[in-house]
């Protein structure tokens, strides 16, 4: 058993992201004392965590709402909700903060967690994936609570700093407003009033919410700008006092009184899920899929598109992480020669399939799509709304995806991509040699032997390309530093932390 007891911490976290037009803000209102204005690149899909794809979009859903476990700027998993916990191959023991309450007035106790783990458990959405080895819930006593195990599920602690480890009311579960109407036990409450679904969302201090190194603002605004020109715009002005900034306004917005960091984002990858052929038959040849990954030019993609701001990257763990594999450090290097040798193997006529994509991905889609066409490979390109990528990603209308992922061990890679019935894997396409590889890491009893059939399972998914690994980029986030306090980025939110600890004056 490995027990983790967390010292009492505030996470001081911010950074964000864009959307809409600089036009739909108008003015800013954002000098009183205690207020504090955002913007972000993507609209909210959704309040509602069994629907909401997490990551980048936590940054709407982390005020309202509280998470069993949350990571620190290193990464490092620390409390949330629950103090400790206890991880065995049988069992996920959580032990919970005491007296804490939901906005509505309704207690944060075991019986409240437990519905919240069975209501997430059996929903069909992204935050059903770290359950997939969970057989079910037991509450043990008034603040402790067991998620049962019939297979190890290593990454499950992970899982539940994401939408999977959010705790909604328990009343609200099944609301049927609960998309626009969030009710949680986080240190801000939307105010629905003085929100505008698509253009900006307003919280204000959830009165029930004790901690006041958490809940630090008196207002908190986020503004949805995808203009990336209008965000630069809106920060140099002061219209906003936060936001995420795109590669190429970074000159542009440093000044005295701007502060700009880069903090990890995603790991980006040519994901082909038709591996079957039942949409795009070439991708049914593994020879074919191997000279894809090789006419891809990563590092002047990385270059170009994301001003220096990516690294070419074939695999998801970089060096330096424990899953990383050095033997698939240059597995798929840049060369449109033997690429062309490689596409003439597979004797494959028919090159076509089409990616959906839009915004930023669009830029690498397109870039992609000209490393193809010079080695004969047709592939393209459908532009889809923002918002929408995800719920593209998870259908079948798309024989494969370009997609920023940020997932921080094997089992999330396996449970999300690659099992039969993964959420990324909407072809339900089966692999054997992986599977068996992924059962001997689940098993494992020691740390060595894990690695090394994770590592097995990495190798594996390389050899047959079912993806190309293509790079890490990194998230820019400027702040008015005369004004706002305490910005810590961290890992694991590729657009953007909390506000969590921020302050202002």
């Amino acid at each position: 058993m490995k027990r983790h007891t967390f010292r009492a911490s505030a996470a001081a976290a911010v950074g964000l992201v864009a959307a809409a037009s600089l036009a739909a803000c108008g003015s800013s209102g954002n000098d009183a004392p205690g207020q504090l204005v955002a913007a972000t690149l993507v609209d909210v899909q959704s309040f509602d965590p069994t629907v909401n794809p997490g990551q980048g979009q936590r940054v709407f859903l982390d005020p309202v709402y509280d998470t069993l476990l949350r990571t620190d700027a290193e990464g490092n998993i620390v409390s949330g909700v629950a103090t400790s916990y206890d991880l065995t191959p049988g069992y996920l023991d959580l032990t919970l903060e005491e007296g804490r309450e939901f906005s509505n007035g309704e207690p944060l106790d075991a019986e409240a967690v437990a519905a919240n783990l069975e209501h997430r458990m059996a929903s069909a959405g992204p935050a059903s994936g770290p359950f997939a080895n969970a057989s079910g819930i037991e509450v043990t006593g008034p603040n402790t609570v067991r998620i049962l195990l019939d297979r190890p599920a290593p990454a499950l602690p992970i899982g539940l700093t994401d939408v999977a480890g959010i705790l909604v009311a328990p009343g609200s579960l099944d609301a049927p407003d609960l998309g626009t109407n969030p009710v949680g036990s986080g240190p801000y409450v939307l105010d629905e009033t003085a929100s505008s679904a698509g253009v900006s969302y307003v919280y204000v201090p959830n009165e029930r919410f004790a901690n006041e190194e958490e809940q630090t603002l008196d207002r908190l605004e986020i503004r949805v700008l995808t203009d990336d020109a209008a965000r630069a715009a809106a920060i140099r002005s002061g219209q906003v006092d936060i936001s995420q900034i795109a590669r190429a306004q970074t000159e542009t917005v440093s000044s005295g009184d701007v502060t700009v960091d880069t903090f990890p984002g995603n790991y980006w990858m040519l994901h082909f899920t038709d591996i079957d052929g039942t949409q795009a038959p070439a991708l049914e040849n593994e020879t074919f899929r191997q000279a894809v990954c090789t006419a891809i030019d990563t590092e002047s993609i990385a270059e170009s598109i994301f001003f220096g701001y990516a690294d070419a990257q074939s695999q998801v763990f970089p060096p330096g992480n424990e899953f990383h594999v050095e033997d698939l450090t240059d597995i798929y290097s840049f060369d449109p020669e033997e690429a062309r040798e490689l596409l003439a193997e597979s004797g494959v006529t028919d090159t076509s399939f089409t990616v959906p994509a839009f915004g930023p991905i669009q830029s690498v889609a397109e870039a992609i799509q000209g490393n193809l066409r010079d080695v004969g490979i047709d592939m393209g390109i459908t532009v889809v709304q923002p918002g929408t990528l995800d719920q593209e990603n998870r259908e079948t209308n798309f024989p494969a995806i370009i997609t920023p992922i940020k997932q921080v061990h094997p089992q999330q890679l396996y449970v999300d991509r690659l099992a039969t019935n993964g959420p990324q894997n909407p072809f339900t396409v089966p692999h054997p040699e992986i599977d068996q590889a992924y059962e001997r890491a689940a098993n494992a009893e020691q740390d060595e032997e894990r690695a090394a059939a994770f590592a097995e399972m990495q190798t594996l998914t390389a050899d047959e390309a079912l993806w190309c690994g293509l790079f890490q980029d990194q998230s820019i986030v400027a702040w008015n530093s005369e004004k706002v306090l305490d910005v810590e980025n961290s890992v694991g939110w590729p657009m953007g932390p909390s506000f969590r600890g921020v302050t202002v004056q």
